[in-house]
């Protein structure tokens, strides 16, 4: 997801609108949109080819009666994505699960998967090897094998370490999520009560 440089979000485009009650103006029927961003290089004002750095957006919804757009977490946006929560369940939602929410839940976690951090592990054994070999002295050179020896392995193991310790953040990460994504689907009924009585008074 992140290149090199600082990246921040940047507004694309509108994915979607609705009518729902909003839950942060007194449940007030209110017009709400969702938008989509995107986290390119500081520099670039307007995202036209977001996947230039970054091909998972980040979704927010926007209400017209405040106009203040607030982040979905990542299991959130990946239930209304896959059509099992509908948008107009996302403000009361979203509003209940705010006061336990952490940065790290609106990091696009859920599109790395698992493979790509065997894949990676492989790659920086890999390089390991290949350095070895690229350092590995010609002749019989006791010394130098040794000292060729040895930086391969401590690249190989660096890498190898690094990328291990990473590891149980990320699955503690998809964890987290899993119960995110369990209890709003335990709540869409409840979270979809203040639509119906949009619904009624309209």
């Amino acid at each position: 997801m992140f290149a090199r440089g600082k990246l921040v979000p940047r507004r694309v485009r509108t994915e979607a609108r609705f009518r729902a009650a909003d839950p942060w103006n007194g449940d007030a029927p209110a017009e709400l949109s969702i938008e989509a961003y995107y986290y390119v290089p500081e520099h670039v004002r307007e995202a036209t080819a977001p996947w230039h750095w970054c091909d998972t957006p980040l979704y927010a919804l926007r209400s017209e009666i405040d106009g203040t757009e607030r982040f979905l977490p990542e299991a959130l946006s990946r239930l209304w994505k896959e059509g099992k929560v509908p948008a107009e369940a996302l403000p009361q939602l979203l509003r209940e699960m705010e006061p336990e929410l952490e940065e790290d839940d609106f990091q696009p976690l859920l599109e790395a998967r698992t493979e790509r951090w065997l894949t990676a592990l492989s790659l920086v054994v890999v390089l390991g090897i290949v350095s070895l070999l690229l350092t590995w002295p010609a002749g019989n050179q006791p010394g130098l094998s040794l000292t060729a020896l040895v930086c391969g392995v401590i690249m190989a193991g660096g890498g190898i370490l690094g990328a291990l310790l990473l590891l149980p953040s990320y699955l503690a990460g998809r964890r987290r999520r899993g119960r995110q994504m369990a209890w709003a689907l335990s709540r869409r009924g409840s979270a979809q009560a203040p639509d119906e009585r949009v619904r009624k008074s309209a």
